[in-house]
């Protein structure tokens, strides 16, 4: 099989399907990136072109292969406490400020967050360990941490709460003792059981709103870069649809949805909350 690089026609085709599946756009000096992430899937299932796959792959003839398609061209990276800031906010005003409010009978003791685009887990698993670090202050509370991705094998992955060593460089050494446990020949660490346990992750696409009650708190960090006007438009208001009024959206510094956050209230360049 020779394969070298998608034609302009051949990747305009491509980058339209995938924004049409995903709200993702592709700039046009990704065409050597995606020609490469296809050709693996085209050596795996032994196609002889792209001409072939994209037909295939439109037409619905290969069984979960968009599952596959989308995993294959989509770039996850993070780690644990990723921008540490937003964390420092979650533990020292956002859960104050849930506890105080349900002991003034102004909320139920519930508590409802969301990582929307989690890739692998890292950064629910992150605002799981905040939350178990105050768990004697939310006995009793009925607790939900949901995180989601268009991808399925990040999901599975994050299900599985196993992570390479780069995942945890900005991660405390008491935190690594006291949450993960190290794999051998130093391959890794998997986080332990009960956090895992605390955690729920599912398939979802931005583009559509998601069918949960709603949420105190979404983080959606560096995620809108690949969107454009109008995918991030869509995906904005399904996430604003989705907060509990006072709830709190945190955002990446890149992201560039500020003119699209409707009546949200700014409280800080990353942080914006619903009224009440």
């Amino acid at each position: 099989m020779d394969l070298t690089k998608l034609t302009p026609d051949e990747f305009d085709r491509f980058r339209t399907f995938i924004y049409e599946e995903t709200g993702i756009r592709l700039a046009d000096g990704k065409i050597t990136l995606l020609s490469n992430r296809i050709r693996r899937r085209l050596r795996e299932l032994d196609i002889e072109s792209f001409e072939e796959y994209y037909n295939l792959l439109t037409q619905k003839k290969l069984k979960g292969e968009l599952e596959h398609f989308i995993d294959a061209v989509t770039t996850n990276e993070t780690h644990f406490f990723r921008t540490g800031g937003h964390f420092d906010w979650f533990i020292d005003s956002f859960l104050p400020t849930i506890r105080t409010e349900a002991s003034e009978k102004k909320r139920d003791k519930s508590l409802r967050i969301w990582s929307a685009a989690c890739s692998s887990g890292e950064e629910l698993y992150t605002l799981a360990i905040c939350v178990d670090e105050s768990r004697h202050q939310f006995a009793g509370w009925k607790i939900s941490l949901l995180g989601s991705d268009i991808s399925e094998t990040m999901i599975s992955a994050a299900r599985k709460g196993v992570f390479p060593n780069r995942s945890l460089d900005q991660t405390t050494d008491e935190r690594r003792s006291r949450y993960f446990a190290q794999l051998q020949d130093d391959a890794g660490w998997s986080i332990r059981s009960r956090l895992i346990n605390l955690c729920e992750f599912k398939r979802h696409n931005l583009l559509e709103p998601i069918p949960d009650d709603p949420f105190d708190c979404i983080f959606i960090r560096n995620v809108f870069i690949y969107f454009d006007k109008k995918s991030k438009e869509v995906a904005v208001q399904n996430l604003i649809q989705a907060l509990a009024p006072g709830g709190f959206l945190v955002v990446g510094p890149a992201d560039g949805i500020y003119d699209l956050l409707g009546d949200l209230n700014k409280k800080t360049i990353f942080l914006y909350q619903k009224p009440y």
